[in-house]
């Protein structure tokens, strides 16, 4: 037998009873909607989800076709077929002829014109169709999820047809008409959120669900019994501590665990000083490079009030904080109209700047 490797600290995951329940309610009805999983960065979703298709798999049949749009370079029509469709070349039977095998990101299929697909002659769609009810008939649940979809936006079939808007449209076929497959696309792009929220036929033919960052008695829990949760052996946290932790990056998981890897060499007081003020810097960069009258008047907003409605902000406020969403310095929720900052602790690095 193989031996494991072994590593001084684990990813740690940390209750979400509510979200797992939230996605088994979905997964064990019949297809309806598309579910869209929206929520800061690092508060946990792709984590979850691979969590909970772990666990799924153990007690149902299913094909998930999980496509991480983040570990893909897109920039084209081209490179979308790249990244869904894989090449092998396997010998035929008298070992001259190649036999073209096409391994989709979402998909397995052989397809003997890829060609065809990359001067638009064939239709991705009609393939993935077509593929989709092989796999029902087999009594088999498939699964399609997109993590981080928004990367296509500016992608075009051709000059007219965007591809995410093709794809969306595909979405609601084999959810909402067909009944073919369950459609989880996830996202800490409030703004793309926000386009598809707002746009009527996919408001009707979706559902959105936040994941948000870890509560504080699950933070406690977790930094309690570091041994259980993280594998980590080599030391233990006090109270005073993990009180520190929580006022340095409140739940934000990813936050955390790079904070714990840091606790093996470095106290934490110095360990979350130090990381307050990375995020500080990180402020005055983004705030200083352009416009910064601008951003300043902006966040200056959110020292004493970390939620505000969107309707308190007027149309050129509106531009800069779209700019500080897609850069993951605020976060904005489509379904409540809300900007906060993305985590604990970029709320104290916009404390720290406007007291530099």
């Amino acid at each position: 037998m193989r031996k494991q490797i072994e590593y001084r600290q684990d990813v740690a995951f940390i209750n979400r009873k509510e979200e797992l329940d939230y996605l088994n309610l979905y997964i064990n009805k019949k297809p309806t909607e598309i579910l869209f999983l929206h929520g800061p960065k690092s508060s946990g979703k792709t984590t979850l989800l691979y969590h909970f298709l772990e666990d799924l798999k153990k007690r149902q049949k299913i094909d998930v076709k999980f496509l991480n749009l983040r570990e893909v370079y897109l920039g084209n029509y081209t490179d979308f077929l790249k990244a869904f469709f894989e090449i092998d070349y396997n010998k035929g039977k008298e070992g001259i002829k190649e036999r073209r095998k096409y391994n989709l990101g979402v998909f397995k299929l052989e397809v003997e014109a890829m060609k065809g697909l990359e001067e638009k002659k064939l239709d991705p769609f009609v393939i993935m169709k077509t593929e989709l009810q092989k796999i029902v008939k087999k009594e088999i649940k498939p699964i399609i999820i997109i993590d981080e979809l928004q990367a296509l936006r500016e992608i075009y079939i051709n000059s007219q047809r965007l591809l995410i808007q093709e794809l969306l449209n595909f979405f609601v076929a084999m959810t909402k008409e067909s009944h073919l497959a369950h459609i989880i696309i996830s996202s800490s792009d409030g703004y793309f959120i926000d386009q598809v929220y707002n746009e009527s036929k996919l408001k009707k033919t979706s559902d959105f669900y936040e994941v948000d960052y870890l509560r504080k008695e699950d933070v406690y829990e977790w930094l309690r019994d570091i041994e259980k949760y993280s594998k980590i052996k080599e030391y233990r946290l006090r109270e005073e501590e993990i009180e520190k932790v929580w006022d340095t990056v409140g739940g934000s998981m990813w936050e955390i665990q790079l904070l714990l890897s840091r606790f093996f060499e470095e106290e934490v007081e110095k360990v979350c000083e130090e990381y307050k003020i990375k995020i500080r810097n990180m402020i005055i960069d983004y705030a200083t490079e352009k416009n910064r009258k601008l951003n300043e008047q902006v966040l200056i907003k959110f020292v004493n009030k970390c939620r505000i409605s969107k309707g308190k902000f007027n149309e050129e406020e509106i531009e800069i904080l779209k700019d500080m969403v897609h850069n993951n310095i605020i976060y904005y929720n489509p379904v409540t109209a809300e900007f906060y900052p993305q985590g604990r602790s970029y709320e104290w690095g916009i404390k720290l700047y406007f007291n530099k």
